[in-house]
């Protein structure tokens, strides 16, 4: 695993997120990104460096609920083969279903732990990325 994006505006659970994944995977790059400007800028200056992400964190809730919703639509369009993982505290089934149904390649929810995100890693064969380090 090369590089990794987190989008989430809570700081404190962009440092948990971070320090699960240097503890789980040991991304070379962990990247964050706390408003979906942000993360707009980060995937521009990637592909003008030609430097690529290989994963996205994307918290669901970022400046309005379900706002994340849009981001993760446009990610999947333009980088249909990025892995794109949502980590949120919401888990009520409508909410889930309008997830799911931008097609996101993992669903955590809030609070994080270690098994959550091995779980999420090993079904979107993430570790299978980490050999290329």
């Amino acid at each position: 695993m090369k590089s990794i994006l987190i989008i989430e505006d809570n700081k404190v659970m962009a440092q948990i997120l971070a320090q699960l994944l240097r503890n789980s995977i040991q991304p070379k790059t962990l990247l964050h990104a706390s408003s979906i400007v942000q993360a707009e800028t980060i995937f521009m200056k990637s592909q003008l460096v030609g430097h690529s992400l290989d994963c996205v964190f994307l918290d669901l809730n970022l400046n309005m609920p379900l706002d994340g919703l849009a981001l993760l639509s446009r990610i999947k369009q333009e980088y249909p083969d990025l892995p794109v993982i949502v980590v949120t505290a919401e888990n009520e089934m409508e909410t889930v279903k309008k997830v799911i149904s931008h097609k996101p390649d993992g669903y955590i929810v809030k609070p994080l732990s270690m098994q959550k995100l091995n779980q999420c890693l090993a079904k979107v064969s993430i570790f299978q990325l980490d050999t290329e380090k």
